[in-house]
């Protein structure tokens, strides 16, 4: 058996499944409700990528790896949120999962220490990821709550400004914004709550955004796997060239 091989078509796969996701997700969406046929996707994707981790695992230890216990369990190691490099080289967490891996291949332990959350503020979706997969977790999956999201859009000829959900400006009297062609005039507060008076040319709308997040850890659902098949992908890349 070839695991990064195995590895590589489990990404593959989860890429095209991606795509069928986000179609059921915007369906949800537009539903106002969190749909079955989303959670099961979902939960079939985090399994095959954690799959295909783990793969990546006994295809290192199948290599280089070593040890005396027979039927060892390999896994793909990582460090959880609250770690740090210490506290990941303290617990030997590299050669619980993969043994022998430290004594022969030092240069892949640098590797996979590269991978954590501690070694790049980007890597945050690796203990994420594993988290929402661990025993229990997993079976509270199905939770996820729906939150909205309004932001200001006002453009004139190339200028634009944008404000947030809970961001306001107030124009005291006599004074004004003007940018492009359009003028926001003083003496008023204004919001994506409470769009502004305008004079001039220009556009003035508000968007909603809606998405559904994770309950565990508040995360947006569609950001998170998004980032974590690009980083499953990079990294059965890059060890099985090693």
């Amino acid at each position: 058996m070839n695991y990064f091989i195995e590895a590589k078509e489990l990404v593959d796969y989860s890429k095209k499944n991606l795509i069928s996701i986000k179609a059921e997700y915007d369906n949800s969406l537009k539903d106002k409700e969190v749909k079955k046929s989303l959670l099961i996707e979902i939960k079939n994707f985090m399994e095959n990528l954690r799959s295909a981790l783990d793969y990546t695992a006994h295809g290192l230890f199948h290599k280089y790896g070593d040890t005396t216990v027979s039927n060892p369990n390999i896994y793909f190691p990582y460090a959880w949120s609250s770690l740090d490099i210490n506290g990941f080289r303290t617990k030997n967490i590299i050669n619980r999962k993969i043994p022998g891996l430290v004594l022969n291949r030092s240069d892949i332990v640098a590797k996979l220490e590269t991978y954590q959350h501690f070694h790049n503020p980007d890597n945050d979706w690796l203990p994420k990821f594993m988290e929402l997969n661990n025993e229990n977790k997993h079976q509270k999956l199905n939770p996820q709550t729906k939150s909205e999201t309004k932001q200001l859009n006002i453009s004139s000829k190339g200028a634009s400004m944008i404000l947030g959900n809970n961001a306001s400006i107030t124009i005291g009297k006599g004074a004004s914004i003007r940018f492009g062609k359009t003028v926001i005039p003083g003496s008023q507060t204004f919001s994506a709550n409470n769009p502004p008076i305008t004079f001039g040319k220009g556009e003035k709308k508000v968007v909603t955004w809606v998405s559904f997040i994770f309950v565990s850890n508040n995360e947006l659902v569609i950001p998170l796997l998004e980032k974590t098949v690009t980083g499953v992908s990079k990294i059965i890349t890059e060890l099985s060239n090693i």
